[in-house]
């Protein structure tokens, strides 16, 4: 039997919360305290944003997904989270983690910031069912990924045919050919070993888009954009050998994960297509315990959220991993460093954390202070601010002058909806909310 828990990112500041019968959760012990980098090396099918983890500036990788804490009652335990959202399986165990910042049990925050980063259109969003939820959720990243791998080229690999015709241009199966061909009629059984656009991936990823035909929201999702659409067709034209009774088979043959020098951006569209393609308690893992989910950053994504509004007001936005956009603190242009956002004489970083109910600059963590000071200092900037979700409208934007310059610092931040009476409903109210925070920057 499925069970099912909800949870909130980041709940280690709330001792009543993610409080459950320690029987219910067993399937959880395991996997509690590992690392995310340890879990996605034993579990391929548990994928995390960003996808790079070892790149990652948060250092995601170093952090658990969860940990297992006693309570007063030898019964019950807690279970912590971290920064961390999505969707994650464990055997009959299904949890969905939301934002803190989300209220109610619906997460909208969690599906707008994606719409928002992944740039696709999500016009309505039911709560009705966690687990069609759950695969819903994971249908509407397809896109995304798919654009991602298709910009390296259709996938190819070699694969070894059989024919038996008159047109001989590889290897002669004598075995084979005796079998088929006696009395002698003209052919001849050869194979051939061919570096081929259809094989077990571009299979996967065509066997992947007709089970999302044939879903609720699925034809919209493979009609959401021209893009799309193109990439549907091109994956379909060279799947010529699709048969719909090899799923099962096609499955099996990627369970493990391909890892090719150029095709990088195969292996996550992999491993989503056979979420998609197990998401109704279909089973094709080797174990019970098999962990399989989709899980992101919340300082990620946050972080690429903010992204999508400040790019329009001309603010950089650096790429660590990349190694683009980087400042210098010294002369000689040693101590790179990455800020957030800058522009002009302006930078601004952001915060995946609570710091709207803070009335002081002095209050934001030490670490955090440091650094934005490192910035303001090295790009010669006369402000400098944190923007961090908002659970209540600021009434004035908290601000101080640094000791011995003309510079100031600054809490911004973007009011998370609350009342919202639905998904359409809460993204017009966000849109607001962004405007409101851009008019905050000017003030």
């Amino acid at each position: 039997m499925m069970t099912r828990i909800n949870l909130t990112d980041n709940n280690i500041g709330q001792p009543n919360a993610g409080i459950f019968p320690r029987k219910n959760v067993t399937a959880l012990f395991p996997i509690a305290d590992k690392t995310i980098a340890q879990l996605c090396r034993e579990n391929e099918n548990l994928l995390i944003f960003p996808y790079s983890i070892e790149t990652s500036d948060d250092r995601i990788g170093n952090v658990s997904v969860m940990s297992i804490l006693n309570t007063n009652d030898a019964e019950k335990v807690r279970i912590g989270t971290g920064n961390v959202m999505g969707f994650i399986g464990v055997g009959n165990l299904q949890i969905k983690i939301k934002s803190r910042f989300d209220a109610g049990r619906d997460d909208f925050l969690l599906h707008y910031m994606l719409q928002k980063v992944l740039s696709f259109n999500l016009f309505n969003l039911s709560h009705n069912n966690e687990q069609e939820d759950a695969f819903d959720f994971v249908m509407f990243m397809f896109p995304h990924f798919l654009k991602k791998a298709l910009r390296q080229g259709i996938y190819r690999e070699y694969q070894n045919y059989k024919h038996n015709d008159a047109k001989v241009k590889g290897s002669i199966e004598l075995g084979r050919h005796i079998t088929k061909n006696t009395p002698f009629t003209g052919n001849i059984a050869y194979s051939t070993r061919e570096y081929s656009q259809d094989n077990s991936m571009t299979e996967l990823i065509r066997h992947t888009i007709e089970f999302m035909k044939s879903k609720k929201y699925g034809m919209s999702v493979l009609n959401i954009d021209r893009d799309t659409m193109d990439n549907v067709k091109n994956i379909i034209d060279c799947t010529a050998s699709y048969d719909k009774n090899e799923r099962s088979c096609i499955i099996s043959k990627n369970l493990r994960k391909k890892s090719h020098p150029y095709y990088t951006e195969y292996q996550p569209l992999q491993s989503l297509c056979l979420q998609i393609l197990r998401m109704e308690e279909v089973k094709y893992g080797e174990s019970e315990e098999e962990i399989c989910g989709i899980l992101f950053d919340g300082a990620w994504l946050w972080e690429e959220y903010i992204n999508t509004i400040l790019r329009k007001h001309e603010f950089k936005h650096p790429e660590n991993k990349l190694h683009k956009g980087g400042i210098y603190l010294f002369e000689d242009r040693s101590g790179i460093r990455y800020p957030d956002f800058y522009k002009d004489d302006f930078v601004l970083d952001a915060k995946y954390k609570r710091l709207g109910s803070y009335d002081d600059v002095a209050k934001v963590g030490r670490d955090d202070i440091h650094q934005i000071i490192a910035y303001v200092n090295s790009l010669r900037a006369s402000k400098g601010g944190f923007i961090s979700p908002l659970e209540q409208k600021l009434t004035s934007i908290p601000t101080k002058r640094i000791k011995g310059s003309t510079s100031t610092l600054s809490i911004f931040g973007i009011e998370i909806v609350k009342n919202a009476k639905s998904y359409q409903d809460f993204c017009a109210q966000m849109k607001g909310m962004e405007e409101d925070f851009v008019k905050s920057l000017s003030k």
